[in-house]
């Protein structure tokens, strides 16, 4: 309860508190379902459809408790090692025993594939067994294991001691070791090296993020166990002989039907399969760590904002960059997307004293657009006001928490010409305060955008609207 936040009521009683993640958590073996009611049951999976347009691995508040899902894509693009990770916690620690990573691992291990090796061991004479046409060519062609034959040896005179008489006169020599044909049974096989490198490239994920301090603490206690798991399986003595997988060009039969092995084939495949968004529910779910729906919503309204002034302005965006880590891929701070001489849209821009861009400390707002030297600011806040709960209302409306309304202003004074600064929220009012004392309720009313208000905003329903009208007013305008 430490890791998601418990507020306990009474001895058997309490609530949780998840805050602004989403997705799925496991409490006690009971998976839960946690969901934004803010957004509706729909609005995540819209708001990770519309986000998966700009970038198909992004990852959100990998601190998170919960879970959520995603799908394969076909697309060919590398795997993010977190994603892996996730995948990895999966099927070593959550699945039912038997269908366990360490369960198939456990199959193989009982009766590894073998094959018989052939040898050529260089054994003392008395010892040599199987001998061969090539033992014969041996002995000639390394006269180094070669010793003189005394008269009173039991070989003297034999006829591979005449044969081997060196010198003038010759003197009769005789080998003291010698090659020999050996088969031995070997786990040195196909599948084994296949086994040998599944695990160790397992086992280079998890360490890959084993002391990662951004991810949750929860995950990072799971991937000391699973380093402990892997390694144990590694250690196996069957593998002490395999070697070096150098080349995997198509699966063979024993891997491919082998019990343990086909197993683990397929997990090896879901493993490299490139993880994407969005997922619903009716898809298989790729164990992604919980979004911080916060941070979600605030990348799609950057992605609203560009899309609006691009339609706005009749400007392709073309190509958005995407920071990538191990963690996933996520939009960098400072991002801008330059549209048309004059007009950009910027994520997470900072204006700062020393810049000259901002007269007091420094502000990052959200997003940014600029229209010919004229700077118009959108913050994302996830946060409402449920009208019900005012006297003068018993709707089930929302209107924006009047805090975040405050910071605009700072916006609005603070950074150099920026004319007015919006809060988008997924609540139902719109709202536009002028500086001149006017309060508009549609965006076509606004007169002179010298203000600060609010958008509603969110992925389904009329709401998102508003802010695709605002931003064709702002540009038609500007």
């Amino acid at each position: 309860m430490l890791e998601v936040g418990y507020d306990p009521i009474t001895d058997t009683t309490g609530v949780l508190a998840f805050k602004n993640f989403v997705g799925t958590a496991l409490l006690a073996g009971v998976k839960l379902r946690v969901i934004s009611t803010k957004l509706g049951e729909t609005g995540v999976s819209g708001l990770l459809e519309e986000v998966s347009r700009l970038s198909s691995s992004l990852v959100f508040g990998w601190r998170s408790p919960a879970g959520f899902s995603a799908t394969a894509s076909g697309e060919q693009q590398p795997a993010v090692p977190f994603h892996q990770l996730q995948f990895l916690r999966d099927v070593i620690l959550r699945r039912q025993p038997g269908q366990r990573l360490q369960d198939f691992f456990a199959i193989v291990e009982r009766s590894p594939t073998r094959r018989f090796l052939l040898e050529r061991p260089v054994v003392s004479t008395e010892r040599a067994r199987n001998f061969d046409a090539r033992s014969v060519t041996d002995i000639f062609t390394h006269p180094e294991r070669l010793i003189a034959v005394r008269g009173t040896d039991a070989v003297s005179g034999s006829p591979l001691a005449q044969a081997l008489g060196i010198g003038e006169p010759p003197v009769e020599h005789y080998p003291t070791r010698v090659s020999m044909s050996s088969r031995r049974l070997s786990y040195d096989t196909p599948e084994n090296r296949f086994i040998k490198h599944f695990f160790g490239e397992c086992l280079a994920i998890v360490y890959r993020l084993l002391d990662e301090a951004n991810i949750h603490a929860q995950m990072r206690t799971d991937c000391r166990v699973m380093a402990s798991i892997l390694e144990a399986s590694v250690r196996s003595p069957f593998l002490s002989e395999v070697g070096v997988l150098t080349a995997f060009a198509s699966p063979t039969q024993a891997l491919g039907k082998g019990d343990g092995y086909k197993d683990i084939l397929d997990l090896w495949l879901q493993l490299g399969a490139h993880q994407a968004l969005p997922g619903n529910e009716g898809e298989v779910e790729r164990f992604i760590q919980g979004k911080d729906i916060a941070l979600l919503y605030e990348y799609w309204v950057f992605i609203k904002v560009l899309e609006a002034v691009c339609e706005a302005t009749g400007t392709p965006s073309g190509a958005v960059t995407v920071s990538r880590s191990d963690l996933g891929e996520g939009l960098a701070r400072g991002l801008v997307v330059s549209l048309s001489v004059g007009v950009s849209v910027a994520f997470n821009p900072s204006y700062t004293r020393s810049a000259r861009s901002a007269y007091s400390t420094p502000l990052r707002p959200d997003v940014v657009v600029t229209l010919n030297g004229a700077r118009y600011a959108f913050d994302a806040k996830y946060r409402l006001q449920w009208l019900a709960s005012l006297e003068d209302s018993q709707d089930d409306d929302a209107t924006f928490v009047r805090a975040d309304l405050y910071k605009m202003h700072t916006y609005r004074d603070a950074i150099t010409d920026l004319k007015a600064a919006f809060i988008v929220y997924p609540g139902s009012e719109f709202v536009f305060y002028e500086r001149g004392g006017g309060r508009r309720q549609r965006p076509g009313e606004i007169a002179v955008f010298d203000g600060v208000g609010a958008i509603p905003a969110r992925p389904e329903g009329a709401e998102s609207s508003a802010l695709l009208d605002l931003v064709q007013v702002l540009v038609d305008q500007g």
